[in-house]
């Protein structure tokens, strides 16, 4: 059926239509993301960055900033920057490079913060620091997402009683176990925002479904997309290495599995056909995600007539 609907947010986009954000060089490089997220029907993102070299980093968040300060008509809103590092727990680095993680100080978490406008960090809550990282990102309106993180339960818990409103894609990057864990403390706080991918690679249908019927109205879909996203198969950058996509799954040259390259119009319609309500579903990446970062208005945002097939 053809179907009208807002526009979509993405929490979590790393690149898209070829380019990598941590390799951008120049702000229409960041624009060329922004224009191909629009074409797949994506209103506004917040785009991610990987750990990275320190100065490296801040050069792209003052690109990204650039372009967040004037943006054009045929691009997705860049609605602020999702830092998803340095400060994760180098026992789940995903394909986060080792050698550039960071425990946070509050004069490091300063040279960030000065560099762009950032309305998203996640981190790892056991690491040092990592506690009153939160409380000070908390009180400067940062959203503190829990994730690539190795943590007890009470570790957990103590992250979110510290401030972190939400969890970066549950079950990857983390303990799968539903006892205990980042993925268990959030499911069990109904204050809490779960952020997943939905794209038949990084979660199994049952841990869709399990994650759903434990957070019926608080799930939200990223894509983690990465440059290969709405280019099919090949080799791309992907911050500091390169990733391989064949199947629909890009991984790095030792196999770890290494961001997304599906479409958010994809995931409505999985979780469409994991029977979820389409009005949940659709709230999954609109109005939750623009509740989530202070905008609601992004989670009516239209595209004028353009239609989305589900």
């Amino acid at each position: 059926m053809n179907q009208t609907v807002p526009a979509f947010l993405d929490l979590q986009v790393n690149g898209h239509g070829g380019v990598d954000l941590l390799s951008a060089k120049t702000a229409e490089d960041i624009r060329k993301v922004s224009r191909s997220l629009w074409a797949q029907g994506v209103g506004g993102y917040q785009p991610t960055l990987i750990t990275g070299p320190l100065d490296r980093t801040v050069e792209i968040m003052k690109l990204i900033e650039e372009v967040r300060r004037s943006p054009h008509e045929d691009e997705a809103e860049v609605i602020g920057i999702h830092l998803e590092g340095p400060f994760l727990s180098p026992e789940k680095p995903g394909v986060h490079p080792i050698d550039f993680l960071l425990q946070p100080t509050q004069e490091l978490l300063g040279k960030y913060l000065s560099a762009g406008t950032v309305t998203m960090i996640t981190l790892a809550p056991e690491i040092p620091g990592a506690l009153d990282a939160i409380k000070f990102l908390t009180q400067m309106g940062v959203i503190v997402s829990l994730g690539h993180s190795n943590a007890t339960l009470a570790q957990a818990h103590a992250g979110f009683d510290a401030g972190a409103q939400t969890v970066t894609h549950i079950w990857n990057a983390m303990n799968k176990d539903h006892e205990s864990g980042v993925a268990a403390a959030a499911l069990a706080r109904k204050e809490i925002a779960i952020q997943m991918i939905v794209d038949g690679v990084h979660l199994t249908d049952e841990q869709v479904k399990y994650t759903i019927e434990k957070a019926p109205d608080r799930f939200i879909v990223t894509n983690d997309a990465i440059a290969a996203a709405g280019l099919g198969e090949g080799t791309f950058p992907f911050g500091t290495f390169e990733v391989t996509v064949r199947e629909g799954r890009a991984v790095r040259s030792d196999g770890v599995l290494a961001g997304g390259v599906g479409s958010l119009k994809d995931s409505l319609q999985r979780l469409l056909a994991l029977g979820v309500p389409f009005d949940s579903a659709l709230a999954s990446m609109t109005s939750r995600p623009a509740g989530l970062i202070g905008r609601p208005e992004l989670g009516v945002l239209s595209l004028g007539s353009r239609v989305t097939v589900v």
